[in-house]
């Protein structure tokens, strides 16, 4: 690839590990991207004056992944049939649509720390979930999950004392969010594991039944419409929505560079630093009452953050120590056979 010679040199020169560079690189780009992208997505809705089309943001999010699924299938030239079933997907689609559009709705009600706190709260219905279809989390797990919860609440008691903008349907809606969000990781493990599916497949028919469903319901009440009016009357809105979604989309592929490149474990630690530098550049690019239970909230935050990257180590651990005991009885020489005693003459 055409950075591989200047990240060689740059990995000699700082006395890196080779491919430590292109791990650098990647998680830059993603923390930096994802962080731009959200302080983005909270100026569109914070302060442009008008701006009630959160629908439409959704669409053009779907409708961006849904041709970059589509564009890596076909540049890839296989042609593969479709592993899981239209009806699957309809439901994964739905989700997705569902806890994209309600996740971006609940800013219309309680500011964007609090909803960027609900958003990292996911965990939890997830495993819920996950529990129900027979998989089993360690008690560790289960109390990151609750600490980021609990930091959630703390966020959202924070804003009822101090906002006079809050109402409490942000809450459900952040709620509702969550729940799709946990069926929406569901599917997709299921689409990949039961089903066999490629991640191709599964982005490009999830995100395009969810834009048809999406784009039917804003094209049924008007809201299409009149987000083309609206930002057709505003170029430079044009180009903050535009940004937004470029950033994320990058931030996202990025991301799955991470997870690829260096695996589980330094993927949870980048999205660690990218949560808490949206929140803190949330905080301090736009101006929001402060209440004294936001500190209990943030220790909490911090406090799940550092179990989930604890969590994670330990993971590997556990795989690793797995894959040697595995390695280890492959590379072992069998046992000599076993010989009956000889029967004295």
């Amino acid at each position: 690839m055409a950075l591989d010679a200047p990240l060689a040199a740059l990995e000699r020169h700082c006395g890196l590990a080779r491919g430590h560079g292109r791990f650098f690189l990647n998680a830059g780009a993603f923390i930096g991207l994802m962080v731009v992208s959200n302080a983005l997505e909270e100026e569109l809705y914070t302060n442009l004056p008008g701006f009630d089309y959160f629908k439409a943001v959704a669409c053009l999010e779907l409708a961006t992944f849904a041709g970059a699924a589509l564009y890596s299938e076909r540049r890839s030239g296989l042609k593969t049939p479709r592993k899981a079933p239209l009806a699957f997907y309809a439901v994964l689609g739905a989700s997705m649509a569902l806890s994209q559009t309600l996740g971006k709705l609940a800013n219309k009600y309680v500011n964007f720390t609090v909803s960027t706190i609900f958003k990292c709260s996911k965990a939890l219905p997830t495993m819920a979930l996950m529990v129900l279809c027979g998989k089993r989390y360690t008690l560790a797990n289960v109390a990151a999950a609750l600490t980021m919860a609990l930091s959630a609440f703390c966020f959202a008691v924070g804003a009822r004392q101090a906002d006079a903008d809050f109402n409490f349907l942000g809450v459900l809606l952040n709620g509702l969010y969550l729940l799709f969000q946990a069926l929406q990781v569901a599917l997709q493990d299921s689409a990949l594991r039961d089903h066999g599916a490629s991640i191709d497949e599964t982005m490009l028919y999830a995100n395009a039944i969810g834009l048809g469903a999406l784009g039917a319901w804003a094209l049924a009440d008007g809201e299409l419409l009149a987000a083309v009016v609206f930002f057709a009357a505003r170029p430079n809105a044009v180009l903050l929505l535009a940004a937004r979604n470029a950033t994320f989309y990058f931030a996202v592929r990025y991301y799955t560079a991470v997870v690829k490149d260096a695996g589980g474990v330094a993927a949870v630690t980048v999205g660690i630093v990218r949560k808490i530098l949206t929140v803190i550049c949330s905080l301090l690019l736009f101006s929001k009452p402060w209440a004294n239970i936001y500190g209990v909230g943030g220790l909490l935050f911090a406090a799940a953050l550092a179990q989930e990257s604890r969590n994670a180590r330990t993971r590997e651990k556990l795989q690793h120590s797995r894959s040697s005991s595995a390695l280890a009885d492959e590379e072992s020489p069998p046992p000599p056979p076993k010989h009956s005693p000889r029967r004295s003459p």
